[in-house]
């Protein structure tokens, strides 16, 4: 024992001090993992998480579709929101629950309402009388199976009997794929399962947030940004990083069917089909040679497509299949072979060409065969009773099952017409019938097709709303690209004008109450609802617009684009109140909804509450610096604020930063007209005539505040070349009497009332103006001096 005041041993001190030196690693340790803790907290405090369950707890025993689910895998900003469903976790007794998982071509683009799953939705409510079907359509446009294993996942609590899976097309252009990824590679299916789990928290989903940027967001405008935005990233068939994304979706849909299996569903596992004959290659890789066989080559091409317009066919197949032999890589070549086979009759060998020309595709927009052959081998693969493949690549067939189905079931490349959606329906439905237990009661009939369009709500009007889509869609990239894009566009306005001209034929009213009708026996069908909404706003029915789009977002509470042509409705009939609340409904579900940020700001501007109007205004400008319709609508706020000083500028950078657009100008000259500047009015108004020469509108306009600047002279001669322009235009015709008569101009401005009338017996303006002239060339000293010579 040592002495007392003698110095502690270095043995006795060593293990104190040990002690704290583990201490201090295990803080080492410890910190930073609460620091992040300690981020991630307060990150989803202050509201910068979001959930990324596709099925998340609505009350009540219900689940509703994730609005954002879609935002983990493309960001915010890009994402598609899923059909906005609501369901009971717990199917009720005796229903038969059917779940759809897949892309846009399973989702039904453009018109989900009148898809694949509603067809089917209307097929087994035939086959099963007096049994509550439900189709519950879980597909979302431009993911891909990455985002769908995670919708499988969550999906096994549904209980559904049938799980139908029609994956396949956006592999190599959907999320994590190498024509998406911004450094062009293909990660490993660790790597994007690792990222997954990262954007699955607070401090991954801020990250991505900040890397993903602004973007222009949710818009009903017609500015494709799907498949245009990946329009230049090609890839060859050899391309290594191909065989990457195959064998994730291999294990991706592994996954799907297992945990459909696991849940106790039938799983109907579809291969992908799409148009391959009326569909040319989006991209053809380069031409390799000597000049020689690249002139060769050329002779080739432009013979075989003189042959093919002769109709020559068995000569187009010979001078193609030369040009194919100069250049075996040349999707373009072997497309225009295979066509000229399907025409010459030898549908066999013409297929296959037309199958090559798809692998061969450089911009794989559409499912290859390596993709369909992967979809085969997984159902076998799965080795249970509970799996079926459903080979739709194979037995889809069109008008003539000799040929590939093309612009007979295809909108465009991979997207269904109604009668596409209603035969790949009915395969999925006589496989399904196959897979109920025994003894399940079901009647021996299939609805026709006819039957299902009309339970459906399909109507003349929907079909002049889809092909007046489908023809602005394919005037984009990557459709502008593809060398039948003339006789693309002639089937497409031939389709327009039949659907117009059936329109006019059935009458907005009839189709109207048609659907009405059904709407009553179908009450709970906010689909079908929603067809109506549809045709009532197209009618200015706005009253009647309301009860429709409150039922249809009773049955989908997330429906946003109800909520904004709700609050639409509700600001047509003046009740502001609503109209504000429905808009701000639309936006807490999609805050970049540029629509309904405009309508909010529009009638917070209009109550007077202008401060809160300019924020709006600014947060859509923030978003989207260029944003028109926003400049506009802040910079009228301004002047209505009396910030003249700021809405001018603000006014003329709209027109600077969209040169081709009008609506600035002719904002602006109503503004300046309306404090008086008539000079400046002209000037905006010039602006605009420089832009669209042939606006009428525009011209009356300008030759307006040109009479107001006391430039009557050069009013006449605007409103000149507008009758010029349109000579039998009654309004015009009277603005050019109002001018000359301006200018005493009395038997010069008779004229011109005269010619309105001809044009438009009865309007009653151009009668009252031409008695008004020649009351006023009596009554003018020219004219009483004629009367005494």
């Amino acid at each position: 024992m040592p002495s007392e005041g003698l110095p502690t041993s270095v043995e006795s001190r060593a293990v104190p001090d040990s002690r704290r030196a583990w201490l201090f690693r295990g803080l080492a340790l410890v910190a930073p993992v609460l620091v992040l803790l300690g981020i991630e907290w307060a990150l989803r405090w202050a509201g910068h998480y979001r959930p990324t369950a596709f099925w998340l707890e609505a009350g009540d025993g219900m689940l509703r579709a994730n609005p954002a689910f879609g935002a983990t895998y493309v960001g915010e900003t890009q994402a598609r929101m899923p059909r906005p469903l609501k369901i009971r976790r717990q199917k009720e007794s005796g229903t038969l629950r059917v779940l759809v998982l897949g892309e846009s071509a399973a989702l039904g683009d453009p018109e989900p309402g009148l898809g694949m799953p509603r067809f089917l939705q209307a097929q087994l409510e035939t086959r099963f009388p007096g049994r509550k079907v439900e189709v519950l359509n879980a597909a979302i446009t431009a993911l891909n199976s990455h985002a769908l294993r995670r919708i499988a996942a969550d999906s096994t609590q549904l209980g559904a009997d049938v799980w139908v899976l029609y994956p396949g097309n956006n592999e190599v252009h959907g999320p994590f794929g190498p024509a998406s990824n911004p450094l062009g590679k293909a990660p490993s299916l660790a790597v994007v399962r690792a990222g997954l789990l990262l954007r699955s928290t607070a401090i991954g989903q801020w990250i991505f947030r900040i890397q993903e940027g602004q973007g222009e967001g949710l818009s009903l405008a017609p500015r494709w940004a799907g498949l245009e935005t990946f329009s230049k990233n090609h890839l060859a068939a050899e391309d290594p990083r191909l065989e990457v994304v195959r064998e994730s979706y291999r294990r991706n849909l592994t996954d799907l069917v297992r945990f459909g299996v696991e849940s106790g569903a039938q799983v109907l596992l579809g291969t992908m089909a799409v148009n391959v004959s009326d569909c040319p290659p989006f991209g053809s890789l380069p031409l390799d040679g000597s000049p020689q066989v690249l002139t060769q080559w050329k002779d080739l091409s432009e013979r075989g497509r003189a042959q093919d317009a002769a109709g020559d066919w068995l000569g187009a197949v010979e001078s193609w299949t030369q040009a194919v032999a100069l250049a075996p890589s040349h999707a373009e070549s072997r497309y225009q072979l295979g066509l000229a086979r399907l025409n010459a009759g030898d549908a066999v060998r013409g297929t296959v060409d037309l199958e090559a020309a798809r692998d061969l595709d450089t911009l794989r927009f559409r499912a290859d065969s390596r993709i369909v052959a992967i979809t085969r081998e997984v159902a076998v693969a799965a080795a249970s009773s509970q799996v079926l493949l459903v080979d739709a690549a194979l037995e889809l067939k069109g008008e003539d099952p000799q040929r590939p189905p093309g612009a007979d079931l295809f909108f465009e490349h991979v997207h269904l017409r109604p009668e596409g959606n209603d035969r790949l329906a009915r395969l999925f439905a006589k496989a399904l019938v196959t897979r109920l237990p025994e003894g399940t009661a079901s009647s021996a009939l299939w609805a026709t097709e006819a039957a299902c369009r009309t339970r459906l709500g399909w109507n003349p009007h929907a079909e002049v709303r889809l092909w007046t889509q489908i023809r602005a869609l394919c005037q984009k990239p990557p459709f502008s690209f593809q060398s039948h894009k003339e006789v693309r566009d002639r089937f497409l306005d031939d389709r327009l004008a039949e659907a117009n001209a059936g329109a006019r034929k059935a009458g907005l009213g009839g189709s109207i109450q048609a659907l009405e009708s059904l709407v009553t026996q179908y009450p709970t069908d906010w689909q079908l609802a929603e067809q109506s909404a549809r045709l009532l706003r197209q009618g200015w029915r706005w009253t009647n617009a309301i009860e429709a789009w409150k039922r249809v977002v009773e049955g989908a509470p997330d429906h946003v684009v109800a909520w904004h042509f709700l609050g639409e409705a509700q600001a047509q009939i003046g009740d502001r109140r609503g109209a504000l609340e429905s808009q701000s409904r639309a936006l807490a579900l999609r805050p970049d909804f540029v629509e309904a940020a405009l309508a909010l700001g529009q009638l917070y501007g209009q109550s007077g509450r202008f401060q809160e109007s300019i924020t709006v205004f600014d947060q859509s400008l923030r978003r989207d610096p260029r944003n028109l319709e926003a400049l506009i609508n802040k910079a009228l706020t301004l002047e209505a604020m009396g910030r003249r000083g700021e809405s001018v500028p603000l006014l003329s950078r709209a027109m600077t930063e969209h040169p081709q657009s009008t609506l600035p100008c002719v904002r602006l000259g109503e503004l300046l007209s309306a404090r008086k500047e008539y000079a400046g009015a002209v000037a905006a108004f010039e602006e605009a005539a420089r832009r669209e020469p042939a606006n009428l509108g525009v011209l009356q306009r300008l030759a307006g505040e040109l009479g107001r600047a006391d430039r009557p002279a050069q009013a006449e001669a605007v409103l000149r070349r507008a009758v010029q322009a349109e000579s039998q235009n009654a309004s015009v015709r009277i603005d050019l009497g109002v001018a000359l008569a301006r200018q005493t101009r009395f038997a010069d401005a008779i004229v011109e009332f005269e010619s309105a009338l001809r044009a438009q017996p009865d309007n009653a303006s151009a009668r009252t103006y031409l008695e008004r002239a020649r009351t006023m060339l009596s009554a003018s000293p020219q004219s009483n001096t004629n009367r005494k010579r």
